[in-house]
């Protein structure tokens, strides 16, 4: 059953960031994010992933950069938090986890989808699917999932 809650808003990815971030996050499940067909040599996992990070990015760069560089590394609790509110409204959760290299290379290695586009199934989980950056020895891993 939809939600009666629900928005329903045409355009580009520009225009749906501005529609997105320019005003508090919605309840949860309140938008219904819709992406164009992907190419058919693109598991879907990877287009959704794809298509959720750029809009991690464009809300970042909308929300944080007139304030503060908007990298990763300069991200606050709050503002992660925030933002993964902003994700909650259009039915994803956003993780960011965030090791030291002595953790990562000892504990953390995963395959990574992202990079190894070949090892993604058709059953391959959102929430397996990451991206990988890293800043002085600290490595930020983001990923998202649907939301329950």
């Amino acid at each position: 059953m939809e939600n009666e809650n629900t928005n329903y808003k045409e355009g580009s990815g520009d225009e749906f960031t501005n529609f997105l971030f320019n005003s508090p996050p919605k309840e949860k499940n309140s938008i219904k994010l819709e992406l164009n067909p992907c190419d058919k040599n693109i598991k879907i996992g990877l287009h959704i992933f794809q298509e959720l990070l750029m809009i991690f990015v464009g809300g970042i760069k909308y929300l944080f950069s007139k304030d503060k560089n908007c990298m990763i590394q300069n991200l606050t609790f709050d503002d992660i938090n925030l933002m993964n509110q902003y994700f909650e409204s259009i039915g994803f959760n956003l993780w960011i986890q965030k090791f030291t290299m002595v953790d990562y290379l000892n504990n953390m290695k995963l395959p990574n989808y992202f990079i190894n586009k070949e090892l993604i199934k058709d059953n391959t989980p959102l929430k397996d699917i990451y991206y990988e950056t890293s800043h002085n020895y600290i490595i930020y891993r983001i990923h998202f999932d649907f939301l329950n």
